[in-house]
This record gives structure tokens, C-alpha cells and sequence, in this order.
């Protein structure tokens, strides 16, 4: 990283923004800020800003917003009980303008476009104050017409001298509102070449806005070109300034172009020993941007698979953001992502589920986001967490019932047979498998028997019936043994695999028989 910093100026000559454009405007509005006579601090709790913004903006390592400029202006202002002076004025905004046109030229184009949209309106406005009094001076002139016209009309003949110089006085009259009309056509045909031109400029605008809207999120306008925040970025390191490292990197995650974004993610992970954790940008990429562009992101996330801190720090950042509203799209779009030897929509919709607070909000999630025709062999991750889902159901019982209400008996047979075919043993929670069934209302348990006795693998099956025989949960085990038996599957089960099920199934049999 290092060598970038080489390549344009020394580290203080971008520490003062790197762009000589952006420092003028900073030197420019730490003239006006010192005439307030107040510490940055003080500056910065008066406005609501945060205090490194403040000193950015002043510092000229961040091209400062329209919106500071004119709040400092105004402070200045009324500290000083008098306007600034037009030049000043015109200063500051030419300033701004050349440092807009250095960092971004969209927005600098946008500006002027703007600029050009105000005074069109100006004009018109002042063109419609013409005709408007263009109106009153000719509605005048007319009515001092008719005056003298029905002057002439009193006179007689006698009053030949009288009567001539009304006449002439008429003729002057016609004349003056003839050249009024003419300026009054003038100004109207002004008037709709304004209002023509501030049409066009409205959509030029309108245009821009919204293409630079999609092409960088709310709060990106005025940063720095990507090569020269680099630039900033290892001069502040090499400063040992890691508080600002860590703002400004954080504000690029969340405002910078995606494409940048994705070049920034790279330029970190290159050197494990830069200014901050390539995962640490990743997080903030994933936590403050839109949905939409962290998906997008994900082709890059999964090109560095054996970066582990970095698969599990964005991972668990994409989980935190999904919801039943969102899971079917997140899902989908990760799975065409996943890489070689992992699957990243099984790792980040398992980890979403260790989020959710119940059983109900977990069968949703899981429902929702797992369309018809998803491949359960990908699901290892979400099954292992369901089919072990919380202390108080180890083995995903409510869960695995209620994605069966829910429409949904692959998954749930998915979950069940994961949760069975753990290895059995005599650990407490494996003997109170029973007790957890028994805690469910009786068409649950009814719901849950019938999938147990199901299950597409019968090993699981087998594995279930077991660990009820171990608990001496002999009514449970009469019951799942019936429902088997109807299946026509009790020939099946692998016997072998316990010795009190064998025994259990046999004294079933016989009883059966009596």
C-alpha cells in the first residue's frame, strides 16, 4: 500500500486532502470558521455534526457539502451582525465549484445544471414582472385613448385649434401603445423561451439525479476520487491517526459506488496488515448498504473461501439482515453464489435461524425462504441447527410439527431425520425424548408420529423408535409402532441397531396377536 502514497505527493500533502482543489476550499472556509471564534468542537455540537466531519471538511480532506457551506455562512453572519460581502460570496461558491468539478464531474455537471436551473427560473420571474407591468403601462395608455377620444368627440368645429391638438396628442398615443404591444409581444415570446429552456433543464436534471442516484447511495456526493482516498487512507495510517482510518473507511462501505466498494474490499484483503481487517469493510459493506448491493456483493465475498474469519464475520453480518420478508430472495441469490466446498445460503440461513426467537418464527423463516424444488442435500447447516434447535427441544420436535402444518413434509422429514440420527447413547437429553414429545398438545404429537413413522430414510425411523424404547416411553413407542405398521414399513426397521427395540417390538407383536 505503501507505494500508492508514492505515486502523488508526500503523506501531508494528502493529509490536506491530496487534491489541491479540495484543500483551497478547505483553506477557504477555515478563513470564514475562524472569524466565528469557537473551537471545532463547540462548532460541531451547534450544528449536529460529528466533530471529525467538521475537521475534515476544514482540514480540505473531504470536499465539504453545499449544506455546511451555507450554514457556515449563515453563523458567520449573524456573529458578525452584517451580510458577507458579494465577493466573498462568489469566492467560496467558485471554490466549491472547481473542488466539485476535481473529486466527481457528474456532480459537478449536476451542479452547474442546477445553477443554470435557478437563474432560468430568475429570468422568467423577471420576465413575467415586465409583462405583468408591460399590462398595467398599456391598460394606461388605452384608457388615456378613449380620454381623448371622447374628448374629440365633445368638441365642435368652432374649436378647430383645440381639436387639432387633441388629434395629435391621440396619434402619439396609438403610437406609444403600438411600440408597448410590440415590447409586450417580445416579452411574452421571452417568457416561453424561458419557460421552454427551464423545462429542458428540469429533466436534464431529473435525469441526472436519478442516474446518479442508482450509481452511488444517499450521502456519497463530494468524496474523493477512489486513487486519491487511497492515498488518504495510507497517509493517515502511516500517521497512526486509526480512529479516522476506521470513520472514513466505514463511510466509503456505506456511500462509495458498489464498483468501488469492491475494489477497496480487494485493495485491503492484498495486505492483512493495512489500515483495518478486509472482513471489518466487508461487515460495514454488508450492515449499511442496501440489500440489493450486499447480494450483489457476495460473488466477491465467496472468491476468498479460505479466509475463514472473513466467510464467518460476513456470513453472520448477511443473517443479522434477514427476514421472513426477505428470505426466499436472500436464499435464492446466495445459493447461485455458493462456492466449491461450502454453501453459503446453508451457513447464512442456519445462522438466521439461530437468531429467531421461537419455533413459530423459525418454521416461517426456514418455510418461506426454502422454495419448492430446493435441494435438502445443501442443508446441512440448517438442518444440524433445527433438528438440535434449542435446549428446550433438542431435537427440533415443534419445529419439524409445525413445517408439516405449514405444508412443507420434506423439510420437516429433513430436520427429524437429521435430529434421530444422531448416535445413540444414554445421554439425558436422549432419554427425555419422550417427555419432549408428550409436551406437545395431542394433534402434534399425532402429526410428529406420523412423520417419524415416514421418514424417507428408515434408519432414522429405526434410530426415533430407539430412543423411545431406551426412555420407556412405551405408550409413545405402541403408538409410532401402529402408525408404522399401517405403513407397511415395521418388517424394515433395522433391529440390529438396539436390543431393547427388538425385545420392545417383539412383546408389541405379541400383544398384538392375544
Amino acid at each position: 500500500m505503501t507505494e500508492v502514497a508514492r505515486t502523488r505527493g508526500g503523506s501531508s500533502e494528502v493529509e490536506r486532502g491530496g487534491i489541491a482543489e479540495v484543500a483551497a476550499l478547505g483553506n477557504e472556509l477555515t478563513g470564514l470558521f475562524n472569524r466565528l471564534g469557537i473551537t471545532q468542537s463547540q462548532y460541531a455540537y451547534r450544528v449536529h455534526l460529528d466533530k471529525s466531519a467538521v475537521s475534515r471538511y476544514l482540514s480540505g480532506r473531504r470536499l465539504a457539502p453545499q449544506e455546511f457551506v451555507d450554514r457556515l455562512v449563515r453563523e458567520v453572519e449573524e456573529h458578525v451582525g452584517a451580510p458577507l460581502q458579494p465577493e466573498a460570496r462568489e469566492a467560496i461558491r467558485s471554490r466549491r465549484l472547481e473542488a466539485l468539478r476535481a473529486c466527481n464531474p457528474a456532480e459537478y455537471e449536476l451542479e452547474t445544471l442546477r445553477g443554470e436551473l435557478a437563474r432560468s427560473r430568475r429570468d422568467a420571474e423577471r420576465v413575467n414582472r415586465n409583462i405583468e407591468a408591460l399590462h398595467v403601462l398599456l391598460e394606461h395608455k388605452e384608457s388615456e385613448v378613449r380620454a381623448v377620444a371622447d374628448d374629440l368627440t365633445r368638441l365642435r368645429l368652432d374649436w378647430g385649434a383645440e381639436r387639432t391638438a387633441l388629434a395629435r396628442s391621440q396619434e402619439e398615443l396609438r403610437s406609444e401603445i403600438a411600440r408597448l404591444r410590440e415590447d409586450l409581444a417580445d416579452a411574452e415570446r421571452l417568457r416561453l423561451e424561458a419557460e421552454r429552456r427551464g423545462e429542458e433543464l428540469r429533466g436534464t436534471v431529473l435525469r441526472l439525479e436519478e442516474e446518479l442516484s442508482r450509481r452511488r447511495p444517499a450521502g456519497g456526493t463530494g468524496e474523493l476520487p477512489l486513487d486519491d482516498f487511497k492515498r488518504q487512507i495510507v497517509a493517515m495510517t502511516e500517521a497512526e491517526d486509526f480512529p479516522e482510518v476506521a470513520r472514513e473507511l466505514t463511510e466509503a462501505a456505506a456511500s462509495r459506488p458498489l464498483e468501488e466498494v469492491v475494489e477497496l474490499l480487494r485493495w485491503l484483503a492484498e495486505d492483512e496488515a493495512g489500515p483495518v481487517p478486509a472482513e471489518t469493510f466487508a461487515v460495514d459493506a454488508v450492515r449499511l448498504r442496501p440489500l440489493e448491493d450486499v447480494l450483489a456483493l457476495v460473488p466477491e465475498m465467496t472468491r476468498r473461501p479460505g479466509h475463514f474469519s472473513m466467510t464467518e464475520a460476513w456470513t453472520s453480518a448477511v443473517a443479522a439482515r434477514v427476514t421472513v420478508r426477505n428470505a426466499a430472495l436472500v436464499h435464492q441469490r446466495l445459493r447461485a453464489s455458493g462456492s466449491g466446498y461450502f454453501h453459503v445460503s446453508d451457513l447464512v440461513l442456519a445462522k438466521a435461524l439461530e437468531r429467531v426467537r421461537s419455533d413459530t418464527d423459525a418454521v416461517a423463516l426456514v418455510a418461506t425462504a426454502l422454495i419448492e424444488g430446493s435441494s435438502l442435500e445443501e442443508l446441512d447447516q440448517v438442518r444440524t441447527v433445527l433438528g438440535g434447535w434449542r435446549e428446550s427441544d433438542p431435537f427440533g420436535l415443534r419445529v419439524s410439527a409445525g413445517l408439516v402444518e405449514h405444508g412443507r413434509p420434506d423439510l420437516a422429514d429433513a430436520v427429524l431425520t437429521t435430529s434421530a440420527g444422531r448416535p445413540l447413547d444414554e445421554r439425558h437429553e436422549d432419554l427425555e425424548l419422550g417427555r419432549k414429545i408428550r409436551e406437545l398438545d395431542s394433534a402434534r404429537i399425532d402429526v410428529l408420529l406420523d412423520l417419524a413413522a415416514g421418514l424417507e430414510n428408515v434408519m432414522a425411523t429405526t434410530a426415533f423408535a430407539a430412543r423411545l424404547s431406551h426412555a420407556d416411553e412405551t405408550a409413545l413407542l405402541d403408538r409410532l409402532l401402529t402408525v408404522v405398521e399401517a405403513r407397511g414399513r415395521l418388517d424394515l426397521l433395522e433391529l440390529g441397531m438396539s436390543v431393547k427395540l427388538r425385545r420392545a417390538v417383539l412383546d408389541w407383536r405379541r400383544s398384538r396377536r392375544q
